[in-house]
């Protein structure tokens, strides 16, 4: 009687086991073909799904201790299958990511470039004395541009072109930065020449009164009247309607420096340039008088660069009638 209990016990057991490991087997099938199945895995590790099937597959005509370990090679091969799609998975988000990130920077840097070509045309129009280098700094800024946005264009995920914006876009904020410079020292010159003119004060001599325009009125060597003198001209205008009923003479002088014949000639193309300014601001050109002295009167030692500034002049004298 107790061997029967004992037999009808073993086939039990052997029956619960078994049951046990067909459910184990049946898990990992459903857990493989969750994993195949899924859409974020199926282009990878392909070669390990394979060995995973094929390694389940062989379970099914297994028994006994080989299908145990046959069970556990079985769960190794999908586990493994599931690590190297995983791993795939996460390369190509890793890509992806890095070319959002490429794009992002390449079109920022337009922007940057954007920006500094914005603050380089604006610094530009302030330099309006200075057109020629302005138009040159604009095609060469002009031409740095058309290359960058070529180079963009053709290549935007590379390395070598994502640089070559990032040195386009330094080279603009340069060039902004050279042009602001540029403005702001002539703002300073033209500011200069204002206090300068404005300072102005009128002295009393044998021949009438007198108001003398230092050589900062004129650029070097030229008789053309800076335009910040002609902009602040105010002063010596209120000198002069002052006496509406006197004659006015005008004389240029110079330093030594130079021929005789060029500083006589200099001293009269600047005489008659302020005439010609003074005309044009309404005042009767038949009152005036333009003379050029060269250096003939010098009111200082031209042996100095202090005492050569104040030869370089043009007196404006109210004439005693």
């Amino acid at each position: 009687m107790n061997r029967v209990w004992l037999m009808l016990l073993l086939s039990f057991s052997f029956s619960v086991d078994a049951a046990k490991k067909n459910l184990e087997l049946e898990a990992l099938r459903i857990e493989y073909d969750n994993f195949i199945t899924d859409n974020k895995y199926k282009p990878f590790a392909q070669s390990q799904k394979a060995k995973a099937k094929a390694a389940i597959e062989k379970l099914y005509s297994q028994r006994g201790r080989v299908k145990e370990h046959a069970v556990y090679m079985a769960r190794h091969q999908l586990n493994s299958a599931k690590m190297m799609a995983e791993i795939g998975y996460l390369k190509q988000q890793i890509t992806a990511e890095d070319e959002k990130l490429d794009q992002l920077n390449i079109e920022t840097l337009k922007a940057d470039a954007a920006v500094a070509r914005w603050e380089a045309d604006k610094a530009q129009l302030l330099l309006s004395l200075q057109a020629e280098e302005v138009e040159r700094e604009r095609r060469e800024k002009q031409k740095a541009l058309e290359l960058v946005t070529q180079k963009t264009n053709e290549a935007e995920s590379t390395q070598i072109e994502l640089q070559a914006a990032k040195n386009y876009a330094k080279a603009q904020e340069k060039v902004a930065e050279l042009a602001k410079q540029e403005a702001d020292l002539a703002f300073e010159e033209i500011d200069s020449l204002r206090r300068q003119l404005e300072s102005l004060a009128a002295r009393e001599t044998v021949d009438g009164l007198v108001m003398t325009l230092g050589d900062f009125v004129f650029d070097s060597a030229s008789a053309n009247i800076k335009q910040g003198a002609v902009d602040n001209f105010h002063k010596v205008l209120e000198f002069i309607d002052g006496y509406p009923g006197r004659s006015i003479r005008i004389e240029g002088h110079t330093d030594s420096s130079g021929s005789e014949s060029f500083n006589l000639n200099l001293s009269q193309k600047r005489a008659e340039a302020v005439k010609a300014l003074l005309a044009e601001y309404g005042i009767d050109p038949l009152r005036i008088e333009a003379i050029g002295m060269g250096e003939s009167i010098p009111v200082a030692d031209n042996s100095s660069e202090a005492g050569k500034a104040k030869n370089r002049r043009v007196d404006i004298i109210i004439l005693n009638n």
